[in-house]
């Protein structure tokens, strides 16, 4: 069994002693590849049919009706996680969206049964020993539904709020839990738009079958993002900061902490060379940076991003792919066959 797969499956018992913090993680994942390769930011910007994810007030932008499809591996393939999200447009003043999400581990080995325990004081001592013919494996899966809607009013603020459900398979243990999310967008002008969301806003209680209650505390997350044209090469760049703010005590991922605060800081960039061609770069606390390119056209897009932590390198690359579809495009090609 590869090192990384060894240190990974030896944290399973270490995440469920912090369901506290980590039991609405699943929704931190970034939605999307074009997300993934600018440093996970996407606050202050539409990212289609998974905008709600990252803030559920610019569902109310003009996104068109699309279905999206992305698939994530990370540690050498160990976790996997996967993404379905559809736009369904909107009115003159509410738009909806729908996003399912997936992240499981597949055979973790299970030693509970394994152990040769002389004294029955259940932990592995020097003269005992794990029979590998009683060593089985389980499975890890988390499954996630967020239902967003925003509407924009008068004065050209947008506001949101997503309703999340989370499932939570570890061997023979279940956990559900369910969260609220809020968020606002404005135009500030000068080619600049300012994001805010807050994250489980009122917690996010889990319950699990062991009779035992976690609660992941809210997260708010403020960005700004610029779009401008370069002019000597006259393309259009974005520029995008985020900083997070949790309230649940340090953390090892933190940028910096004061007092239970911890803040975790992203910053992405896309360049676009053409109508079709975009090239993405990011950095953020958790990773130092991110490649990525995309390719859109009137039916559909792909985005590829690509992950490579150079200061833990027993860790492999993470990959993430994503498919949009056009919905009406598509409509209207498959009409014309």
């Amino acid at each position: 069994m590869p090192i990384a797969r060894l240190i990974l499956l030896s944290l399973i018992p270490l995440v469920l002693n912090a369901q506290a913090k980590y039991a609405g993680e699943l929704f931190e994942l970034p939605g999307d590849a074009r997300s993934v390769a600018m440093g996970g930011t996407g606050v202050s910007s539409t990212h289609q049919a998974a905008t709600g994810f990252f803030n559920p007030a610019l569902v109310a932008q003009p996104i068109l009706p699309s279905l999206m499809l992305a698939h994530r591996e990370q540690f050498g393939g160990v976790v996997s996680a996967d993404l379905a999200a559809i736009s369904f447009g909107h009115s003159s003043t509410l738009a909806f969206q729908l996003g399912l999400l997936r992240r499981g581990v597949d055979d973790i080995p299970d030693t509970r049964k394994a152990l040769d325990d002389h004294d029955g004081d259940g932990e592995l001592d020097d003269d005992e020993r794990l029979l590998l013919d009683k060593i089985g494996s389980f499975n890890q899966r988390e499954w996630g539904i967020l239902l967003s809607m925003a509407r924009r009013d008068q004065i050209g603020w947008q506001w949101g709020a997503s309703v999340k459900l989370l499932g939570h398979w570890l061997a023979d243990e279940l956990g559900l839990g369910m969260g609220f999310d809020l968020g606002v967008w404005r135009e500030l002008g000068h080619a600049l738009s300012l994001g805010l969301m807050i994250q489980d806003i009122t917690t996010t209680q889990v319950y699990w079958s062991t009779g035992r209650w976690a609660t992941t505390a809210p997260r708010i997350t403020s960005g700004i993002r610029g779009d401008f044209i370069l002019p000597l090469v006259r393309r259009r760049v974005a520029i995008e900061g985020e900083l997070t703010t949790r309230l649940d005590g340090r953390r090892l991922e933190q940028s910096f902490g004061l007092g239970q605060l911890s803040f975790l800081h992203r910053l992405g960039l896309e360049l676009a060379l053409n109508e079709n061609l975009r090239i993405r770069a990011g950095t953020t606390t958790v990773y130092p940076f991110s490649l990525g390119v995309g390719l859109g056209f009137s039916s559909f897009a792909v985005d590829y991003a690509y992950i490579n932590d150079t200061s833990a390198q027993v860790f492999e690359p993470t990959h993430q792919i994503t498919l949009t579809l056009y919905l009406e495009a598509l409509r209207a090609f498959l009409g014309n066959q």
